[in-house]
């Protein structure tokens, strides 16, 4: 099996309501960049790519024959209280506030998606 450079063998695939501001979320918040958006005819996102470090999210708009689809992801961060600030910012809603754990600083919260999100910073 040959995995294209752009790609990693399992990715996240979200289906969100109003997904260009999931995209504008994720890059004010993780630097993440866009790597695809393949749009529906009445400007919907029909297939959505971002790249955050080395993961890739793959996203779409969600709509009657595609429902909502929120998930859990963890990310490895640099600073989570710095990112769990901005993050609470975004109208985000606290799952855990930033605090050290047994295996590095640790937070959570859920994006107003849905998805809920783990940041860990240090992990050990």
């Amino acid at each position: 099996m040959t995995i294209p450079t752009q790609y990693n063998q399992l990715m996240p695939y979200l289906m969100v309501k109003t997904a260009p501001e999931f995209l504008e979320f994720t890059k004010s918040v993780f630097g993440a960049t866009e790597q695809l958006i393949v749009p529906r005819p009445d400007g919907s996102v029909m297939h959505g790519e971002l790249r955050i470090g080395a993961a890739v999210i793959m996203f779409a708009d969600a709509n009657d024959e595609y429902e909502p689809t929120p998930s859990g992801l963890c990310l490895l961060v640099e600073n989570a209280e710095e990112v769990y600030h901005k993050v609470m910012a975004y109208g985000s809603v606290s799952l855990q506030e930033p605090e050290d754990k047994e295996y590095g600083k640790g937070a959570g919260f859920q994006d107003k998606f849905g998805n809920k999100w783990w940041l860990i910073e240090g992990i050990k």
